[in-house]
């Protein structure tokens, strides 16, 4: 086979040329977007209070690391994805330029590439499925999930399946092509609403002084306001319920980590109540 040198040699380089102008333009393209994640991510936190940000950031709830660490991940593949692809278009071009025939070989992948996506389709699925579960960020190792009828923690997300620990210690792997809704309970917030049923004889006022004195000092209380996004909340008389009025105080906490400020808040009130002489009727499903 005969080759002009000089004019081949002059398409090799600008193919190789094209190639890296290419994927210096990408890679500053993902790099600024990884940039933009993190810029966006040490924000303001989504328009929370300076106290919600803070009560976040110490719960681990805060999106601030986490969406820094995953951004700089998935750029990291991105990265390594366009080398590989970029270099592979490359080759081929250069082949083509020096007349080597490269058609046997595209046919060969070609056929296998259907072999395999008839024989995997199933793992392919969750591979594609897990690639978006942590492209989304929908979860993460440590979050609280509720996946089908199944509820747990996070212990691994891979590629193909999703490791949970459930509340009585058993371990689920679900393939992450299966998860088709999923609900995530560590990040954001969670509210707890704290019912309080007494006689309708008692004065309302009085029970709402007592509500409020509590509360307050609840949230003067440096070890609970910490856990707290915000100051308690007095709903007041909220209902009539068979011969009892009903009380409700509401709580604003980092996700799925209001249980404990509600024992406090039903201890704390519930002594309130009785020192004032004032009789707390406690129903069958108070936890």
């Amino acid at each position: 086979m005969t080759f002009t040198w000089p004019e081949t040699l002059i398409d090799i380089g600008t193919i190789a040329i094209l190639a890296l102008i290419l994927r210096g333009v990408l890679k500053r393209l993902i790099t600024r977007w990884m940039k933009s994640v993190s810029s966006r991510a040490t924000a303001s936190g989504d328009g929370l209070s300076q106290r919600a940000a803070t009560v976040l950031s110490k719960a681990g709830s805060f999106t601030t690391d986490r969406q820094v660490h995953r951004a700089r991940t998935l750029g990291s593949m991105l990265i390594s994805l366009l080398d590989t692809v970029i270099g592979l278009v490359a080759i081929f071009m250069i082949l083509q330029v020096l007349g080597l025939n490269i058609m046997p070989a595209l046919a060969s992948a070609g056929i296998g590439g259907i072999a395999l996506g008839f024989g995997a389709q199933s793992l392919i699925k969750d591979i594609i499925s897990g690639v978006f579960l942590m492209l989304e960020d929908q979860l993460g190792v440590g979050d609280y999930i509720d996946v089908g009828e199944v509820s747990g923690t996070v212990l691994s997300l891979a590629l193909r399946a999703t490791r949970i620990r459930d509340d009585k210690g058993e371990i689920w792997y679900i393939r992450n092509g299966e998860i088709v809704t999923l609900g995530n309970r560590t990040q954001g917030w969670s509210s707890g609403t704290i019912e309080f049923p007494l006689s309708p004889d008692d004065d309302p006022q009085t029970i709402l002084d007592i509500l409020g004195k509590v509360t307050g000092q609840l949230d003067e209380d440096e070890h609970w306001s910490e856990q707290m996004l915000d100051s308690p909340s007095v709903l007041g008389l909220t209902q009539f319920d068979k011969g009892r009025a009903i009380y409700a105080v509401t709580v604003k906490c980092p996700g799925n980590q209001q249980w404990a400020l509600e024992r406090e808040i039903r201890v704390r009130v519930i002594s309130a109540l009785q020192a004032a002489g004032i009789k707390v009727a406690l129903p069958t499903n108070l936890a």
